[in-house]
């Protein structure tokens, strides 16, 4: 039995961990990745996988972006899967966009947004359910983010 637990301590020793951090410092978004963030919040994207339009609706559940703000990942929940979504999506959105900057030659990435509201540098900004995009070009210029 005590060898159970020291094998199983060991495991959770070795295992690689994947802990999403929540961004900070400097950020400047590009045009594309301010995109992005816009289609994360708006659900208004084609997907790769399905190649279909995503129908407004839904809800954001997590955004990530690197430091340099030329490389994100986001993942969105369309409505109709009601609350059968993934949660954690903003570790997963954070781990996609790593892989993605790093494979350019960038830097690894932070999540920006868990769901609507905004944690990066602990800002912790609520997006509002239908926000225009004079909203949120006023916020990301409050910030300095774009």
């Amino acid at each position: 039995m005590k060898f159970l637990s020291y094998l199983f301590f060991a495991i959770l020793l070795i295992t690689p961990k994947s802990f999403a951090k929540d961004g900070f410092g400097p950020l400047k978004f590009s045009s594309n990745s301010y995109q992005s963030f816009i289609e994360y919040l708006t659900g208004d994207f084609v997907p790769t996988e399905t190649g279909v339009l995503q129908s407004k609706g839904g809800k954001p559940l997590g955004f990530a972006i690197n430091q340099e703000g030329n490389m994100t990942s986001f993942y969105y929940c369309p409505r109709k899967y009601g609350d059968n979504c993934m949660p954690g999506a903003h570790m997963d959105a954070q781990n996609k966009c790593t892989q993605r900057s790093k494979k350019k030659g960038g830097e690894r990435c932070f999540v920006f947004a868990k769901g609507r509201v905004i944690v990066w540098d602990s800002v912790n900004i609520k997006i509002p359910r239908k926000p225009t995009r004079e909203q949120i070009k006023k916020i990301f210029a409050e910030q300095g983010w774009y």
